[in-house]
């Protein structure tokens, strides 16, 4: 049903519709971004890389705002939370009929219903940065950050209509889908031998009989090509993941009010090089049971806010040595006043009663 509101919104304006891998539309902005649709209807917009932080807001507020109006004349709000609150997997169908989805959906069933909840009802906010400085020093400060940012970003606590018993029911389909492919990757060794690592003991559930248990990719990368290591290499989703910049996968799906915020936290921790040197001596090394801790009780966890404090703090200072370049003042203001509304009185966006994108 989206699919024809969505083209009627955007005629007459400079999109151009386009096929994408899922096997659903998508659509293609002249100045670059993508709208397009996840497995199971969830909308996704792609932006372009951008120099500021008000760039990216701007650009952000130019496809979203427009599109949610004329879609709320139609009859259709768009939702900003980091799992469906209101219905059940099993009413969920399964959109995307490409090859890749299929087999995916295929083996994420063999765990159990984690793996649908996630393609067909889960939403996050996935932010890419380039890595200035010492590559090694950004991946650890990055995976540092993900399970503070995990518990001040939380924003999916119920499910089907009742109080999932987390702060973020979407991190949870996570840790539980597949954890040969998911999670902490970067133990604090080599950061290249631990992702080569984590990669061929990943399941390969591309090759092969999909009918079949996928085995991990390292019981056949002798005889693989590059270009199957290379799709192999798209099918794991650990909470930082490297595609010649870093994208951050830990962030629930949020109101377009804070949407840049994850953005702006990190270009402060990574972008600033005193606020980088400060988060690696300061944030505790990165953990898969500080991720499930974070995501369960969030910021109800002494830790995870001591943690997450850390991260606000020499974020903001960064931040503020970056200066107008990197985020103006309304962007900094913006984060202060989110962090005094939540953060600091032990709340997360999910407390607020709002479910709306706008």
């Amino acid at each position: 049903r989206l699919a024809p509101l969505l083209r009627a919104a955007l005629q007459g304006q400079p999109w151009r519709e386009r096929p994408s891998p899922s096997g659903m539309v998508a659509f293609e902005r002249a100045a670059g971004g993508m709208l397009s649709f996840e497995p199971g209807g969830q909308l996704e917009y792609a932006s372009t890389p951008s120099a500021s932080l008000d760039d990216l807001r701007s650009e952000l507020e130019s496809v979203w705002v427009p599109l949610a109006r004329f879609l709320a004349d139609e009859g259709v709000a768009l939702v900003a939370r980091g799992l469906d609150p209101w219905n059940t997997v099993e009413s969920a169908e399964l959109h995307a009929s490409g090859e890749r989805y299929r087999r995916m959906a295929v083996h994420y069933d063999r765990r159990g219903l984690w793996g649908r909840r996630m393609m067909r009802q889960s939403a996050a906010l996935h932010v890419n940065v380039d890595a200035p400085g010492p590559a090694g020093e950004a991946w650890a400060v990055a995976n540092a950050a993900a399970a503070p940012l995990l518990a001040i970003f939380a924003n999916s606590h119920r499910v089907a209509g009742a109080d999932a018993g987390v702060r973020s029911a979407r991190a949870a389909q996570w840790r539980r889908l597949d954890p040969s492919r998911t999670g902490i990757v970067w133990a604090g060794g080599d950061p290249v031998e631990e992702y080569l690592d984590f990669a061929l003991g990943a399941d390969d559930f591309l090759a092969g009989d999909p009918a079949a248990a996928a085995r991990p990719f390292r019981e056949r990368a002798d005889a693989a090509t590059r270009e199957e290591w290379r799709r192999h290499l798209t099918t794991l989703f650990p909470e930082v993941r490297p595609r010649g910049y870093l994208e951050l996968r830990s962030v629930d799906a949020l109101p377009l009010e804070w949407a840049v915020l994850p953005a702006a936290i990190l270009a402060g921790l990574l972008f600033d090089p005193e606020a980088r040197i400060r988060a690696r001596r300061e944030l505790p090394g990165p953990t898969r049971e500080a991720l499930e801790r974070a995501g369960c009780a969030g910021l109800g966890d002494p830790a995870i806010t001591d943690a997450a404090g850390v991260v606000l703090d020499v974020a903001e200072d960064g931040l503020e040595r970056l200066g107008d370049r990197v985020a103006s003042r309304q962007v900094r203001e913006t984060l202060s006043r989110f962090r005094s509304e939540f953060t600091d009185r032990g709340r997360d966006p999910g407390t607020a009663p709002d479910d709306r994108l706008l």
